[in-house]
C-alpha cells in the first residue's frame, strides 16, 4: 500500500505514500576529456535511424536509443527501497521506436549524483549541410512520485519502478512556474571528424525546488472535489487573511508551511530530483540534431571529493577560488612560494 503525494514544480508536489556502487571516497580531478575521474555510472544515449533500426526492447545494459534526428524522452527512475546497485535500461527504446520514452533506473543515492556528459561520434552530421550535429538536454521534471506505507508496508514497494496509484502528480505549471534553468547545447564547433568534444558538467538539469504534499490534503478542486492538485480550493477559507473571499499566493504559503509543521509538506531546496520520494519518475526531453552518441556519468556525491589541480584555470573543487589562489595550492610546484612579509 502506497500513499499518494501532489507537487507542484518550483513551489508544489503531491504524492502518495541499497546499496550502490560501494567504494571508499576519492580524490577526484577532471580530466583532460572534461569528465572527473572516479566511480560512476554510465548511460549511452545512441541516435538511431527511426525508419530503418530496429531496437530491440529487451530490458538491461547502460545504453538506450533515440532518434538520430528530432525530439525524443528520457524517463529516470530511482526507488529509494530497492536493492538495485548497477545502472539499468529499463526500456531502452525511445518513442520513435515503441511509442513511449526510454527509461532508465538509477540506484539510489542519498546525496544524489554528479552529472556529466560529452557527445561523441561524427560530429558534423546536422540536419543543414556543413553545420555540427548538436544535442539539447531540457531540465528534468516529476513524472510520478510515491511514498511506501510505514504502517503498513508493502512488501513488493522495493520491485516497482512506477507508483501503481492513477494520480501520482500534478505540476500545476499554470499558477506556479517552474524556475527556467535553461538546456545544455552540446555543439562540437571546434572539432571535426571523430567526436572530441569536452563533458559538460549538467548536474543542474537534475536538480529541483518545491513543496511535495501529502495527497490528504487534496480535499478540494473546481468542481468541488479532489483533482489531484493542491492549489488555493485545498486551503481552509480561514487563511483568507485580507477577507476577500479569495486565498492569494501569500496566504498559500502560509498554509503550506503550517502544513510542513505537521509533517504532511516538505519543501526541498535545489534537491537531487530523485530523492524527494520513496520512488520517484522523472523525465527529460531531448533534441537531437544528428548526434550519434551522447555519454552521460552519473557520479555519486558521497565517493566523489573534487580537488584543486592548480594550473588548469578551473575551480575544480568548487570553492570559488582557482589554481594558485586556493590554499589547497599553497604547496604545488605549480604555484609561487608567497613573498615574505617584514614585520617591523
Amino acid at each position: 500500500m502506497k500513499r499518494t503525494v501532489i507537487s507542484v514544480a518550483a513551489l508544489i508536489l503531491v504524492m502518495g505514500v541499497s546499496t550502490a556502487m560501494a567504494a571508499k571516497p576519492l580524490d577526484v580531478i577532471p580530466l583532460s576529456n572534461g569528465f572527473p575521474s572516479g566511480p560512476h555510472f554510465n548511460l549511452n544515449i545512441h541516435g538511431k535511424d527511426c525508419e530503418t533500426y530496429v531496437c530491440d526492447p529487451t530490458a538491461g545494459g547502460g545504453s538506450i536509443f533515440i532518434g538520430e534526428y528530432g525530439s525524443s524522452t528520457i524517463q529516470y527512475v530511482t526507488n529509494r527501497l530497492s536493492l538495485a546497485t548497477e545502472l539499468t535500461a529499463l526500456d531502452p527504446c525511445a518513442e520513435c521506436f515503441d511509442g513511449d520514452p526510454a527509461k532508465v533506473r538509477l540506484p539510489y543515492e542519498a546525496q544524489g549524483y554528479y552529472v556529466f556528459a560529452r557527445l561523441r561520434g561524427k560530429p558534423n552530421n546536422g540536419s543543414n549541410a556543413g553545420d555540427p550535429s548538436t544535442v539539447l538536454l531540457y531540465p528534468n521534471d516529476v513524472v510520478q512520485l510515491c511514498n511506501d506505507d510505514p504502517l503498513n508496508p508493502d512488501p513488493n514497494f522495493p520491485d516497482y519502478t512506477e507508483c501503481l496509484l492513477p494520480v501520482g502528480l500534478i505540476t500545476l505549471r499554470d499558477v506556479y512556474d517552474a524556475t527556467p534553468q535553461g538546456f545544455i547545447r552540446f555543439d562540437p564547433l571546434a572539432s571535426t571528424g571523430k567526436g572530441k568534444a569536452i563533458a559538460t558538467d549538467i548536474t543542474r538539469l537534475f536538480m529541483w525546488s518545491g513543496w511535495v504534499i501529502d495527497a490528504s490534503l487534496d480535499i478540494s478542486g473546481p468542481d468541488g472535489v479532489p483533482d489531484g492538485v493542491i492549489d488555493a480550493y485545498d486551503v481552509p477559507i480561514t487563511y483568507d487573511a485580507n477577507l476577500n473571499g479569495i486565498i492569494d499566493p501569500d496566504e498559500l504559503q502560509s498554509w503550506l508551511q503550517e502544513q510542513a509543521l505537521l509533517g504532511l509538506a516538505t519543501y526541498y531546496e535545489n534537491e537531487w530530483i530523485l530523492n524527494i520520494a520513496d520512488l520517484v519518475v522523472s523525465q527529460q526531453d531531448i533534441v537531437n540534431d544528428g548526434g550519434k552518441l551522447l555519454n552521460i556519468r552519473f557520479y555519486p556525491v558521497a565517493t566523489t571529493t573534487y580537488m584543486e589541480n592548480c594550473s588548469d584555470g578551473i575551480d575544480n573543487d568548487r570553492d570559488g577560488l582557482i589554481d594558485c589562489a586556493d590554499g589547497d595550492c599553497l604547496d604545488n610546484i605549480a604555484c609561487p612560494a608567497p613573498a615574505p612579509l617584514l614585520f617591523q
